[in-house]
């Protein structure tokens, strides 16, 4: 008799959460499981902006799958999900040399987000998303060479926008990449352009733009003004209700909130202004895909009342768009797999925020757990230490922990990376 075989879409915390929950009974030769990724590594999104400003190497936020499933007979697919077809129940895969079709029993679609640019005109083609690792590590090539650059500059104009920064959205994404990439810039000057190059800390700007009238609104009110005072005395220019209009390769055009038109020259625009659910091709499927290009689902997570597809994380349904939620449904997801298989009783899910924790720069990061509001240096300690246990082996905290004692005490890393 065949065993069930489950395909999981997509490696983020929902994909790899529900594949480790499954491994048991991959073990016990219950079912076989594959799971599709175009990259071969999972990847630890929330310290994106730590590789982006060399607080991280590259390699230190991602771990290899087949490493995280070695031993559990859990096989892995490196390539880009083309189309699904839910009836035939195959899912069509593009590697880089070939493509091919793979049958299924039981889908499990976690493909995840990708950065929204809202359709502001130049703004994908002319900001710096920070999404990937291959985002990270261009961000942080950046914003070498806008100082290699800047040292050579002999027009004070073009100096003065090779030495402008800006990040747009000021959700936590936003403000722990504004604030890492002040203590980055600010460092490299004192150790490398400072006395060399006379390149001096008030030549550069570094600007956040939001769209609401507050930093992290998802926060209390003490909090946003915590955050907004720390930043405020970091040196960063804050334009709260601030709509962006157009980018260009030279200029970042606002609207503020009396709708006076402001043009910010700049070189670099970081886009952390949000992210939407990755598009998928259904085949011969309606009422898949709903208003907000999240896919629909039911109680229990199944697509469009499909008994043998379900879909989680930020693909699916209007919960959060967090990596807590998608680990918080992986368990529910698991049961039902293995339940539908049983022909037993299927689980429904509540959604419980465990709380929220943002770094705001070295040795300060504001919070709340379970509706405690904490800040300071301690909270820093608290969101490290967690992110840390996180990460599936001992190898890479280990490393983790290395690099970020190294950062405490020396220069962040300016090698250059591509």
């Amino acid at each position: 008799m065949l065993k069930p075989h489950i395909v999981i879409l997509g490696a983020g915390f929902g994909g790899t959460y529900v594949a480790k929950k499954l491994a048991k009974y991959v073990k016990n030769e219950t079912i076989d499981v594959t799971i599709v990724n175009k990259t071969n590594y999972f990847l630890f999104t929330p310290l994106l902006h730590e590789v982006a400003t060399g607080s991280l190497s590259p390699t230190s936020v991602a771990e290899p799958l087949r490493e995280i499933f070695a031993g559990t007979g859990i096989a892995i697919c490196q390539g880009a999900v083309k189309s699904i077809d839910l009836t035939e129940r195959k899912v069509y895969i593009a590697s880089a040399n070939s493509q091919h079709a793979l049958p299924y029993d039981y889908l499990v679609v976690a493909t995840g987000a990708e950065t929204n640019y809202y359709g502001i005109p130049g703004a994908e083609k002319y900001s710096l998303p920070l999404k990937s690792l291959s985002d990270a590590v261009n961000i942080r090539t950046h914003v070498i060479d806008c100082f290699e650059e800047a040292v050579m500059c002999e027009d004070p104009a073009e100096r003065a926008r090779l030495l402008s920064f800006v990040v747009v959205g000021g959700g936590p994404t936003g403000v722990e990449t504004v604030a890492e990439l002040t203590e980055f810039i600010h460092g490299m000057i004192d150790r490398y352009f400072k006395n060399n190059y006379s390149c001096d800390h008030k030549e550069v700007k570094i600007t956040l733009i939001h769209a609401g009238p507050e930093l992290l609104q998802q926060f209390q009110p003490q909090l946003r003004k915590s955050v907004l005072d720390h930043l405020k005395e970091k040196g960063v220019d804050i334009k709260l209700e601030g709509k962006v209009t157009n980018i260009t390769s030279h200029t970042l055009t606002l609207l503020d909130k009396t709708n006076e038109v402001e043009a910010i020259p700049t070189a670099t625009v970081i886009w952390a202004a949000g992210v939407k659910a990755i598009s998928l091709d259904f085949i011969g499927s309606s009422n898949t895909i709903s208003n907000t290009g999240r896919l629909n689902t039911d109680e229990f997570f199944r697509i469009s009342g499909d008994e043998r597809a379900f879909a989680l994380g930020d693909t699916a349904g209007a919960l959060p768009m967090l990596a807590q939620t998608a680990v918080q449904q992986a368990d529910v997801i698991a049961h039902n797999v293995i339940a539908s298989i049983k022909q037993k009783k299927l689980q429904t899910f509540d959604f419980h925020l465990k709380g929220s924790l943002v770094s705001v720069g070295k040795l300060f990061a504001v919070g709340e757990v379970f509706k405690k509001s904490i800040q300071g240096r301690f909270t820093w300690f608290v969101w490290r230490t967690i992110y840390l246990f996180k990460f599936a082996s001992s190898k890479k905290r280990i490393r983790i922990m290395f690099e970020w004692a190294l950062q405490l005490f020396f220069t962040r890393d300016i090698t250059k990376l591509t």
